[in-house]
């Protein structure tokens, strides 16, 4: 089943991401948390904040992230003078990862069917696309249906689609304005970054051992 919720007995074994929390802010509130797993990523997915621990602080704005420091026992994230919102992402990734941040799909998008040709129906301008590494989406606002292989899920605000590496994954169909967070992690086979596509990069091969 690669879609969870946060702490769902359900997340898969092979999940490099074990854990996600959503923490929301008002103007000039702060929460300190202590680390869960042995990676950590903060992203800033609401206005502008401040991420601090021990060995120092940064500015983040939506869509920005930093990794925990692996010698940070805990760490605060503030908001500044209006609210914000910041996601946890923790888990057991490698030090090589390929990316995290935040994507919108918007209902005026259009039908595109960009990235490899598909059999099923499509509304939105997401590509059809696989990659070297496994991919998560945390829904933050809207709701739609994700693609993975050839299954597909209905998915709202909370839920996490977890995408094995070399599986073939899309968004074709949204409800309302969608938005999540992505977060890529280990860096695997060829290590190549980005969107993926058998007609450019070779035919995927889904790991059976993470789907």
């Amino acid at each position: 089943m690669p879609v969870f919720r946060q702490d769902s007995a359900s997340i898969p074994g092979w999940c490099e991401l074990r854990h996600f929390e959503l923490v929301e802010l008002g103007a000039h509130e702060a929460m300190a948390v202590d680390r869960r797993e042995p990676r950590e990523i903060v992203v800033s997915v609401q206005g502008t904040g401040q991420f601090a621990h021990a060995m120092g602080s940064c500015a983040l704005a939506e869509g920005q992230f930093s990794a925990v420091p692996e010698s940070a026992e805990s760490y605060t994230m503030r908001a500044a003078d209006r609210p914000a919102a910041f996601m946890r992402l923790c888990g057991r990734w490698g030090a090589e990862i390929g990316g995290c941040g935040v994507f919108r799909v918007n209902p005026g998008d259009g039908a595109k069917n960009v990235g490899d040709p598909v059999s099923y129906r499509k509304l939105t301008g997401v590509d059809s696309h696989y990659h070297d590494y496994d991919e998560y989406w945390i829904v933050l606002e809207g709701a739609g249906v994700a693609r993975v292989g050839d299954r597909e899920f209905v998915v709202r605000r909370g839920d996490c689609v977890a995408t094995g590496m070399g599986h073939h994954h899309d968004i074709p169909i949204i409800h309302s304005p969608f938005k999540a967070v992505y977060l890529e992690t280990t860096l695997g086979r060829q290590k190549r970054i980005g969107h993926l596509w058998n007609h450019t990069h070779g035919n995927a091969v889904p790991d059976p051992a993470r789907a």
